[in-house]
């Protein structure tokens, strides 16, 4: 198997929702949630409201694609971001908006965002803490420079609301979530032009992070849709002591080798101060044949729970590898 291809990762998402037989919860053509819909109705999963995502330097988050970012820094207003092509971004946690700063090898470019009046409400300026209803309205105005100093700009406005709550299986595994969809306009025509397009989010709080992106371009160039694949854990932010790193890792493996579906290993450092769950899910074969295995890894640390999902594939030399690009 060469997971290095992006075609085999794409491949491999797919023969595992066609193998287990997943059924997506998510339906790519709604945008609007009826509008006699009921807080409750539209909450029907009961979670509570969900504030911003709060990052972890050195988290990566793997995609169905076989892209990948990971967390470079984070500060009080701003998360860094460094992705698969080395590429760099920054801007808030808020994934509804764009990133304010960012990075190609041969273009760069800013973002500002200014909020937008209501005609009939208020001024919003967030949609956190989400719950169903929130609204919010804001102006996108972009600057971006070609290597050889070119500059362009362009304006776009975007109209966001949160939809309620739906239950997700994606790759990463089954997840409870928030529906979250903007719709973006040119700015000079505002809502009243043909909508350019429709961005939705499905954001699961249990892993603060979104599991599944989907970009409607209302016919105007073809639609995308990201799922998560995998979140990996940086141990460093656990443990500097190798002999616990190194037990971490044994543990990774040996469950997905040996462990049956659902039954859980659990690991502890001599003071019992980190606690490491792994439980092997669905079991799958790739499209090479290979097998690979669907994992929830749970880190506990002075009783704040974090959790990694995922799937691991098993390589030619028998150990086990989160498929990527």
């Amino acid at each position: 198997m060469h997971l290095s291809e992006k075609d085999n990762v794409t491949s491999l998402i797919l023969k595992f929702i066609y193998l287990t037989g997943l059924v997506f919860l998510v339906s790519s053509c709604a945008s609007t949630a009826p509008t006699n819909m009921t807080p409750t109705e539209s909450n029907k999963l009961g979670l509570e409201p969900a504030p911003l995502p709060r990052y972890q330097v050195g988290t990566k988050f793997v995609y169905s694609n076989g892209t990948w970012e990971t967390v470079a820094g984070v500060t009080n207003n701003e998360v860094e971001w460094i992705n698969h092509r080395n590429n760099q971004s920054a801007g808030t946690a808020d994934f509804t908006y764009k990133r304010s700063r960012w990075q190609t090898r041969d273009r760069h470019g800013q973002r500002q965002f200014s909020q937008a009046d209501f005609i009939l409400g208020e001024m919003t300026t967030t949609l956190w803490p989400l719950k169903p209803g929130n609204k919010t309205r804001y102006d996108e105005i972009g600057t971006w420079y070609t290597e050889s100093g070119a500059e362009r700009n362009y304006d776009n406005y975007w109209s966001c609301e949160v939809l309620g709550t739906e239950k997700v299986s994606v790759a990463a595994g089954d997840f409870d979530t928030w529906k979250i969809t903007c719709k973006r306009y040119p700015n000079k025509f505002r809502s009243t032009s043909k909508t350019r397009e429709y961005r939705t989010w499905y954001y699961a709080p249990s892993i603060n992070h979104w599991v599944v992106e989907e970009r409607d371009y209302n016919g105007y160039r073809e639609n995308r849709r990201k799922e998560l694949a995998a979140v990996l854990p940086d141990l460093s932010n656990y443990t500097n002591r190798e002999g616990e790193l190194v037990s971490i890792k044994k543990q990774f493996q040996n469950t997905l080798e040996s462990a049956g579906r659902e039954d859980t290993n659990i690991w502890k450092n001599s003071d019992n101060k980190l606690i490491v769950g792994i439980t092997p899910k669905r079991a799958f074969r790739d499209v090479n044949g290979g097998i690979c295995r669907q994992y929830e890894q749970v880190f506990t640390e002075a009783g704040t729970v974090y959790e990694y999902p995922g799937i691991a594939c098993r390589n030619d030399k028998g150990r086990w590898i989160v498929p990527r690009r």
